[in-house]
């Protein structure tokens, strides 16, 4: 046995990331509960796979991004059958399981580069920007809107959203200088703060674009969604600036 050989040592395998990966999750305190029960899971096996594989962190972006990317443009030129709502939904839900996976796949790997969360931030920024738009999109040419003026629903939660990821990112920033804080011991307080942050659940917002098929449901349903949301940015930006202002 040659000597390079003896020092190439196997990857680990998918169950083994798996168990690497449990102890090196982000705090789950005040996650929204479609992130806490599906998405981060889902991510998990996704980064095992991927460090199986082989793949960096910037591939697994680049990867969800074109799923979430393609369903984006579903959402605009695709008509709303039960199964293009589904296919559409499934393809952006995968894309946001990739997302977490990514950074997962960083931490599995011993931390990732400045270079790489820029990459996923941007991903994310071009998804927020334009995937409320591409739902207006559809309804314009698909639904038989009696009241022109519910174009403004979608217009108005993509306003929102942006609103509050761009606050949550720059506190998230401020308030841990760049680093990820990990799993950590909640009490019920972060359990009721998944609760009440449901609505502003991008996972449970691509679930609810299933219902587009039935325009008038869809639009109550991602309409109380939109008021929600609203609700909790409304409260948590006076929050986020008084926690920084006391130096929490």
């Amino acid at each position: 046995m040659s000597a390079s050989a003896s020092q190439t040592s196997p990857r680990p395998s998918i169950r083994e990331n798996i168990h690497a990966l449990a102890s090196a999750q982000k705090a789950k305190a005040g996650a929204p509960l479609y992130s806490r029960l599906i998405n981060r899971p889902v991510g998990r096996v996704l980064a095992a796979i991927a460090h199986r594989l082989g793949m960096t962190p910037d591939q697994v972006t680049a990867i969800s991004a074109c799923c979430t990317y393609v369903g984006i443009v579903l959402l605009a030129v695709w008509r709303p059958s039960v199964l293009a709502c589904v296919a559409t939904s499934l393809l952006l839900m995968l894309g946001y399981a990739l997302d977490s996976a990514d950074g997962q796949l960083a931490r599995l790997r011993h931390g990732g580069s400045k270079a790489g969360e820029w990459l996923d931030h941007v991903a994310d920024v071009i998804k927020l920007s334009t995937i409320h738009g591409a739902i207006a999109i559809g309804l314009f040419r698909f639904a038989d809107l009696s009241t022109p003026a519910l174009l403004l629903v979608p217009l108005a939660f993509g306003a929102v959203q942006n609103i509050h990821f761009f606050s949550y990112i720059l506190t998230y920033q401020l308030r841990y200088a760049g680093g990820t804080p990990l799993a950590k011991d909640e009490g019920r307080a972060g359990v009721l703060k998944s609760l009440l942050s449901v609505p502003t659940d991008y996972g449970l917002m691509c679930l609810v674009l299933v219902l587009r098929f039935a325009p008038v449901v869809f639009l109550w349903v991602y309409g109380l969604m939109l008021l929600g949301h609203a609700g909790y940015v409304t409260l948590a930006l006076p929050k986020w600036y008084l926690e920084l202002r006391r130096g929490h």
